[in-house]
């Protein structure tokens, strides 16, 4: 049987095309290869300049991004501490327009009790479970940023209704609510922070999340130093009055 020839030059054609691209890039690799072997000492400090300085710019970034996701624990540890200098104008009742809301009485010695004030500090344990529970499917869900966002909405509403509360009802579900946001911070912060850190600063920027959280603490119990003075919450107990006038007959 012959075969034309015509059925047979597109199969060659297309044959020797390839083996001129393989050569080609043979060549080209070999090129680059015996360049890379002579490049000058000049080049070689550029290249590494330029490739520390654009790990440099990815750390500042990276950085950034944690004190920007850092908001979130600094306002979990506000959270926490609150209830120390809180507690006591919330039983007594602040200056201004904002009474009491919580029930106390006097005790034995004269101070301040009150079983309502320990449901409100309690409380937000049982709130930051609920939210660590959905703050997992969230972050795979919306992402990781978004999840921290989101931690602002119930925060918002929470500190409002703590603010403006008149009622134990209103505070308690308040400070319910700002537990569901401090679980959603607390599972989400550490997690975006360990995903976006480069490897060389990860340890540092770990340690961005609990630094972020005391300093909320701190800061909670200086802003209830600075007002204390301003508050009427030293209450002239009886017994502690007499207490303090037989200390002072004795000295």
């Amino acid at each position: 049987t012959v075969v034309p020839l015509g059925w047979r030059r597109p199969h060659a054609a297309l044959g020797a095309r390839n083996l001129t691209w393989r050569v080609m890039r043979e060549q080209d690799e070999a090129s680059d290869a015996s360049s890379a072997g002579t490049a000058s000492p000049a080049a070689s400090l550029l290249a590494a300049d330029t490739a520390g300085e654009a790990r440099t710019a990815g750390n500042l970034r990276a950085v950034a991004a944690a004190c920007i996701a850092g908001i979130g624990p600094f306002i979990f540890g506000y959270t926490l501490g609150f209830t120390s200098p809180a507690q006591l104008p919330m039983e007594v009742g602040a200056s201004g327009p904002f009474g009491a809301v919580l029930e106390s009485h006097l005790d034995a010695d004269g101070a301040v009790a009150s079983s309502q004030a320990a449901l409100f500090g309690s409380i937000v344990n049982v709130g930051a479970m609920l939210g660590a529970l959905v703050a997992g499917p969230l972050a795979d869900s919306i992402g990781r940023r978004l999840t921290i966002a989101a931690a602002a909405l119930p925060w918002i509403l929470a500190w409002s209704a703590i603010a403006f509360g008149r009622t134990f009802a209103e505070v308690l579900a308040g400070r319910l609510l700002s537990g569901v946001a401090v679980g959603v911070a607390s599972m989400a912060v550490p997690l975006y922070i360990s995903e976006t850190a480069p490897t060389s600063i990860r340890g540092a920027l770990g340690a961005v999340n609990q630094l972020a959280v005391t300093l909320g603490i701190f800061a909670v119990y200086l802003l209830g130093g600075l007002l204390q003075s301003q508050q009427p919450t030293n209450l002239m107990c009886p017994a502690s009055t007499s207490a303090s006038a037989s200390a002072s007959a004795s000295v």
